[in-house]
């Protein structure tokens, strides 16, 4: 099913926007990409031949049109002081300034970063980088931050309706919820290690195996509660630590984070010395239901249809 009317041109063609746009490519839409530095494809081996249907641009406004969408995908940089730099993202924005089309955000950005930056809606990413063009498909969190009444695009209605939960108010509580989903899963993480490490190092796979053996039976290897190496990768690290830090900087104390944060160096230090430390990846899941719980997910569900119904309407 093809979206004629609608054309998309995702800035920043890193991991989160190759994602997104091989989903939105799969789902019909006409995608095209703009990045100033030659991309490395994450996702080659799986989605070579949608990767063809994805085609670069020259010139960031070269597919420029009232029906054209803007994701703008482009990471920001963590200081090993803690300091969030979107120096890179604020370009990018400047370089839509003249554009007709509409600007979804999609970057990480600190909640108090965000009124100084020109977008029309802030929808902040919740993926995994395994999983990441499935999850962008069937996301787990539709998380929206409206700034003005712009009618938004309709893919917004398949990430609405395909989404486990939604969520729509402004982009300042959707970057809240980013954060908060990304200091919860940190703080699992670090917590585990640290309490796996108290009941013995792990100088060989017989000691390790007894870590598990404990923690395993009252997590039950549940994602993030798994012992195991320290949490990585793109976002965790930076994301909890800038955020630890600049609310520092509001007067606001964080020793919890904080802690965690001294927590994973402690813990990195350890996985150096022992490289059995098992590597782990999470993805969402969609556990099975029942009873009131099933209940209230389908009340959930039908409430959201109907919304979506009237929108279009």
């Amino acid at each position: 099913m093809a979206f004629s009317k609608e054309t998309v041109v995702i800035v920043g063609f890193g991991w989160v926007g190759q994602a997104n746009a091989l989903a939105l490519s799969q789902a019909g839409y006409s995608v095209f990409y703009f990045d100033i530095q030659k991309p490395e494809f994450w996702y080659k081996d799986k989605y070579e031949k949608q990767y063809n249907s994805v085609k670069p641009l020259s010139n960031i406004l070269e597919k420029d049109s009232l029906s054209t969408w803007y994701i703008v995908c482009v990471g920001d940089k963590v200081s090993s002081d803690g300091e969030q730099d979107i120096s890179a993202i604020r370009k990018a924005l400047l370089s839509l300034k003249e554009a007709k089309g509409g600007i979804i955000l999609r970057s990480t950005i600190l909640p108090g970063l965000l009124s100084s930056l020109n977008f029309d809606f802030y929808v902040p990413e919740f993926l995994h980088e395994k999983k990441a063009v499935e999850e962008s498909i069937h996301p787990q969190y539709f998380i929206l931050g409206k700034r003005n009444q712009k009618e938004w695009p309709s893919f917004f209605n398949i990430w609405d309706h395909n989404a486990t939960k939604s969520f729509h108010g402004t982009p300042e509580e959707a970057s809240y919820i980013k954060y908060l989903s990304n200091t919860w899963n940190a703080i699992r993480i670090a917590f585990v290690n640290e309490f796996g490490n108290a009941i013995s190092h792990p100088t060989d796979k017989e000691k390790l195996m007894k870590n598990e053996k404990v923690i395993d039976f009252f997590f039950e290897r549940k994602s993030y509660l798994r012992y195991g190496r320290s949490y990585g990768g793109h976002c965790l690290p930076k994301d909890t630590h800038a955020f630890f830090t600049w609310h520092r900087k509001q007067g606001k104390e964080m020793p919890l984070l904080e802690g965690m944060h001294r927590s994973n160096l402690v813990h990195q230090n350890i996985e150096k010395r022992h490289s059995h430390l098992p590597q782990w990846f999470s993805e969402w899941t969609r556990p099975q239901m029942s009873g009131h719980v099933a209940l209230r997910a389908l009340g959930y569900s039908i409430k959201k249809k109907l919304k979506s119904l009237f929108k279009m309407k």
